[in-house]
């Protein structure tokens, strides 16, 4: 009924606008959203249905429901059955999903369902049903464990529950007061926008350091630690860097690791040459949080080496110090927009 999807998807458009300002507050952006109803109207779904009934597992309930008994495939009890179709011969969700994972697979190299824990049964069941579908190709799960608070496990009949347009305006407000304290050379704007910055900045850094399938609970000393394994840490370390640089004013860029002789400069040489593979490990193996450990390594690492060794008052081998400061600034840019973060030059 065109009419009847038309009026829900005005109604979800709206809710969709909200949802959309929200995440374009925290820096994430979809390139798309697809509607369930696409797979009903172009009869894709249709078509699942007809061919998971010719399959050997199919079956069929008394009140006429049909469904596919995956005991072959490793999943048992009441689980075992896999609903696809009402009484009514109406499809369902399962069945709508299943064919929109073949629409991605048509326009997708890799295909990665990011999904919460309580969805493991819900994606073996779905991979089952795509093999029984003869598909030689299946989604890569990657399960995500829930954030508690200190309070315990978010609930929102408890009333236990953080809303994220409530986390960022708190972020940056407690990030506004941290700036405020320690620049006071700064304009009113100024300050603000770097507020802003540090504070989004430093949940999504709390958020994705975090190994996906771990629980962790979230507290606002270490998401706006400015010392520790945090968002601002990693910002206020390229911070000092781009400080530095400018400090310098004229150099000779000079890559001449002879003159780097200090234990400090050898070990941030080495941890700035290891970015390339974190960035392959990080995306080949979906270890996202593989990056943000190494952005707190490279910034460790940095402090160690300014304060080991003079960098701007160096002699023989300034030019080679800035340099290796510069590119330090370079890799934690990287590492930063790579996470989504902002790369202020002052903080």
């Amino acid at each position: 009924d065109e009419e009847v999807i038309g009026t829900v998807r005005k109604t979800v458009e709206a809710m969709l606008d909200g949802l959309r300002e929200t995440l374009a507050n925290i820096g994430v952006t979809l390139d798309r959203y697809t509607w369930e109803s696409k797979y009903i109207a172009d009869g894709s779904a249709r078509k699942i249905v007809e061919d998971l009934k010719r399959s050997k597992y199919a079956g069929q309930e008394e009140n006429g429901a049909w469904y596919l008994d995956l005991k072959d495939f490793g999943i048992h009890g009441k689980n075992t059955k896999f609903t696809f179709t009402r009484a009514d011969g109406t499809t369902l969700y399962t069945t709508r999903d299943l064919a929109y994972h073949l629409d991605k697979f048509t326009r997708a190299d890799r295909v990665i369902d990011v999904l919460g824990e309580d969805q493991k049964l819900g994606s073996k069941q779905l991979c089952s049903a795509l093999e029984i579908l003869g598909c030689d190709r299946l989604p890569e799960p990657m399960f995500y464990s829930f954030v508690s608070l200190p309070e315990g496990k978010m609930s929102t009949r408890k009333g236990v529950v953080v809303y994220l347009d409530d986390l960022i305006d708190e972020a940056v407000a407690r990030a506004y007061e941290e700036v405020k304290s320690r620049r006071t050379d700064l304009s009113e704007d100024r300050m603000r926008e770097i507020a802003r910055i540090i504070g989004i900045g430093a949940i999504r850094y709390n958020v994705i350091r975090v190994q996906p399938e771990k629980q962790f609970v979230f507290t606002w000393n270490e998401a706006l630690n400015f010392d520790g394994n945090s968002g601002p840490f990693l910002q206020y370390s390229h911070a000092r860097a781009c400080s530095m640089i400018r400090k310098a004013g004229e150099f000779k860029r000079s890559v001449d690791a002879s003159k780097l002789t200090d234990e400090s400069e050898v070990k941030l040489a080495k941890v700035l040459a290891k970015f390339p593979d974190i960035i392959t490990s990080a995306a080949e193996d979906r270890r996202v949080h593989l990056l943000p450990a190494y952005g707190h390594e490279v910034a460790s690492a940095f402090n160690q080496f300014y304060a080991a060794v003079p960098v701007l008052s160096a002699k023989d081998c300034r030019d080679e110090r800035i340099t290796l400061v510069d590119c330090t600034r370079i890799v934690l840019r990287n590492v930063l927009r790579c996470l989504g973060m902002g790369a202020p030059e002052e903080m």
